[in-house]
């Protein structure tokens, strides 16, 4: 067993890494292959016997980061059609939810109705450190996306606010009346001082009063102030204000604030794996078997009779079709935060003398089952019932003039869609002309990634040649695509210069003879894009951009030994000398 506290952070730490990077290049979602290797971790560390009670602490502000980090990402002109089903999904459904699991509880498990009672309201949480890594691979069509999002991010604070309100009345004997006003102050507690917190920290944001390499751990600092702050005057009243902080970012409109849900975003993401992994290591493989029974019982009631019920009634007189109601009635997995509120209630339980019982097995053991099952049937479930948007393939190409448009031109003919991003004005009318998007708004808007997600770009090229409008599109693109799907042309002037690497630095998509200068020169001088299938021999002058398979999904990165009789290649030329791209 690993007794040094300093190397279990490293372990972990190490294993949801490589837990991520196996379910990236797998494509399946992270929490799924970050449980299983939990679990086997936990053979040789065991969390509580190493940090004790303080393992809760950083727990709370991890759960508090990711709440904050999606609630940054809600943004009320997204609701326009689902937001009566959130409403009552996390109200009646909620509601529903808690009297179903409680019921359940009652009748499979040997324990008093208090914890029965107890168990329902803990295992009301959703999963937002479930569902919104599972929204980013399933992504479901709109409003289907938004609403899950709103649901799991915004059922955390509530359903935490009602479970400490049960253990209340467990522990205390409450009246209905002091339980309602329990309720009401906790909410109002997180309310009032997320409301605070956001007018401080985005008014001094505003006003530029905050130096600007101390704006994110301002940010952070105010965030974990505000959880803290909320907690001390109502527990659990800390998720509650972090979400109400989140959503304060994500709908103002004053101060900058992009940079900052972006670090988020990556924070939120060695967070979730962190979590998940010392979840798992806390899963007692015994306790689980004998409970087993029963959590299925109670997984079942959850999934098959809970959900379905508060869909249906959360969806009646909505725009929402049946597939999207099937989809929503198959996805409500549990998650960190309900296994973080059952270890802190057993705690307080054994504290005053009661015995919890099963709490903390069960509600891991159903977390376990419903984000196993979420994990493996979201991707099949959304394709199956059409609600998935499909496959992004596009191509977005920054400037190039002439060569931009006769490249979409090909592209376009191959079915892959293209977004023309700070094309001149002469070229824009030979684009238009050609039935080509072009992206007119500015680049420094919500816009972009709004147009960039609708029209399905997974790629962008950097043509231009003009240093600021190149570097200034990619760092914002970077916000939306992945690093390693965005290209440029050579660029001799810092070629040589060490240090330059930066993190919206293009791969270089040609050979190092074709500058944004020569592109130009090329096409003036009668230089054409062409599509043909591959040679059986390369044909000297002309040079491979991309290829192009029948699914229309594009690569940039030629290796001869990949391409078949199938694809196409586009090709510029002639008068070049064919060579790899890099």
């Amino acid at each position: 067993m690993i007794g040094d506290p300093l190397t279990a952070v490293a372990v972990i730490a190490l294993v949801a890494v490589g837990s991520q990077l196996v379910a990236a290049r797998v494509q399946v979602p992270s929490v799924l292959i970050l449980l299983v290797a939990g679990v086997g971790l936990g053979r040789v560390l065991d969390p509580d016997e190493l940090f004790g009670e303080l393992l809760f602490t950083p727990i709370g502000i991890g759960v508090a980061v990711l709440l904050f980090e999606g609630a940054t990402t809600l943004r009320w002109r997204n609701l326009t059609i689902g937001r009566a089903p959130v409403v009552r999904l996390v109200t009646v459904g909620a509601l529903i939810a808690w009297a179903v699991g409680s019921a359940t509880a009652a009748m499979v498990l040997d324990v008093d109705a208090g914890i029965a009672v107890l168990i329902g309201a803990v295992l009301i949480v959703s999963g937002p450190t479930v569902v919104v890594p599972l929204l980013r691979v399933v992504r479901p069509r709109e409003p289907v996306g938004s609403i899950l999002r709103w649901e799991g991010i915004i059922i955390d604070p509530i359903g935490a606010a009602i479970a400490i309100v049960v253990l209340d009345a467990v522990l205390e004997d409450r009246s209905a009346v002091r339980i309602v006003t329990r309720v009401l102050t906790t909410a109002g507690t997180g309310v009032v001082v997320g409301a605070v917190a956001a007018v401080v920290i985005l008014e001094a944001l505003r006003r530029h009063l905050i130096a600007d390499h101390l704006e994110i751990p301002a940010t952070l600092a105010a965030l974990v102030g505000a959880y803290a702050g909320a907690n001390e005057l109502r527990p659990e009243a800390g998720l509650i204000a972090v979400t109400v902080l989140g959503l304060a970012f994500a709908n103002q409109r004053g101060a900058p604030a992009s940079h900052i849900a972006q670090f988020n975003a990556h924070l939120g993401t060695s967070i979730l794996g962190m979590l998940f992994v010392v979840l798992g290591a806390r899963v007692d493989l015994a306790d689980i078997g004998d409970n087993l029974p029963a959590s299925l019982a109670i997984s079942a009631a959850l999934i098959f009779l809970a959900r379905p019920v508060s869909v249906l009634v959360s969806t009646v007189r909505t725009r929402a079709d049946w597939r999207s109601r099937i989809f929503l009635m198959t996805l409500a997995p549990r998650g960190v935060v309900a296994a973080a509120i059952a270890s802190l209630f057993a705690i307080e339980l054994e504290h005053h003398g009661i015995d919890p019982g099963p709490l903390v097995p069960v509600t891991f053991t159903v977390v376990v089952i419903t984000v196993t099952l979420a994990a493996t049937t979201a991707v099949f479930t959304a394709r199956r019932l059409h609600v998935a948007q499909p496959t992004p393939n596009g191509v977005a190409l920054i400037g190039g003039g002439g060569f931009a448009v006769d490249f979409a031109d090909a592209l376009n003919r191959l079915h892959v869609p293209t977004l023309h991003i700070g094309l001149d004005d002469d070229h824009a009318e030979a684009a238009t002309e050609r039935g080509q998007l072009i992206f007119t708004g500015r680049v420094d808007t919500e816009q972009l990634h709004q147009t960039v997600a609708a029209v399905g770009i997974k790629s962008a090229i950097a043509l231009s040649g003009a240093e600021h409008l190149d570097r200034y599109s990619i760092e914002r693109l970077t916000e939306t695509l992945d690093t390693s799907d965005i290209y440029g042309l050579a660029d001799p002037d810092h070629a040589d210069e060490p240090g330059t690497a930066h993190p919206a630095t293009p791969r270089q998509l040609l050979d190092d003879s074709i500058t944004a200068q020569h592109l130009t020169e090329l096409v003036a001088d009668g230089a054409t894009v062409r599509i043909i299938r591959p040679p059986t021999r390369p044909r000297s002058g002309w040079l491979t951009i991309c290829r192009v398979d029948d699914s229309g999904i594009v690569t940039f990165d030629q290796d001869p030994t990949t391409t078949t009789d199938s694809d196409w290649l586009v090709q510029l030329g002639p008068g070049l000398t064919p060579q790899a791209n890099r």
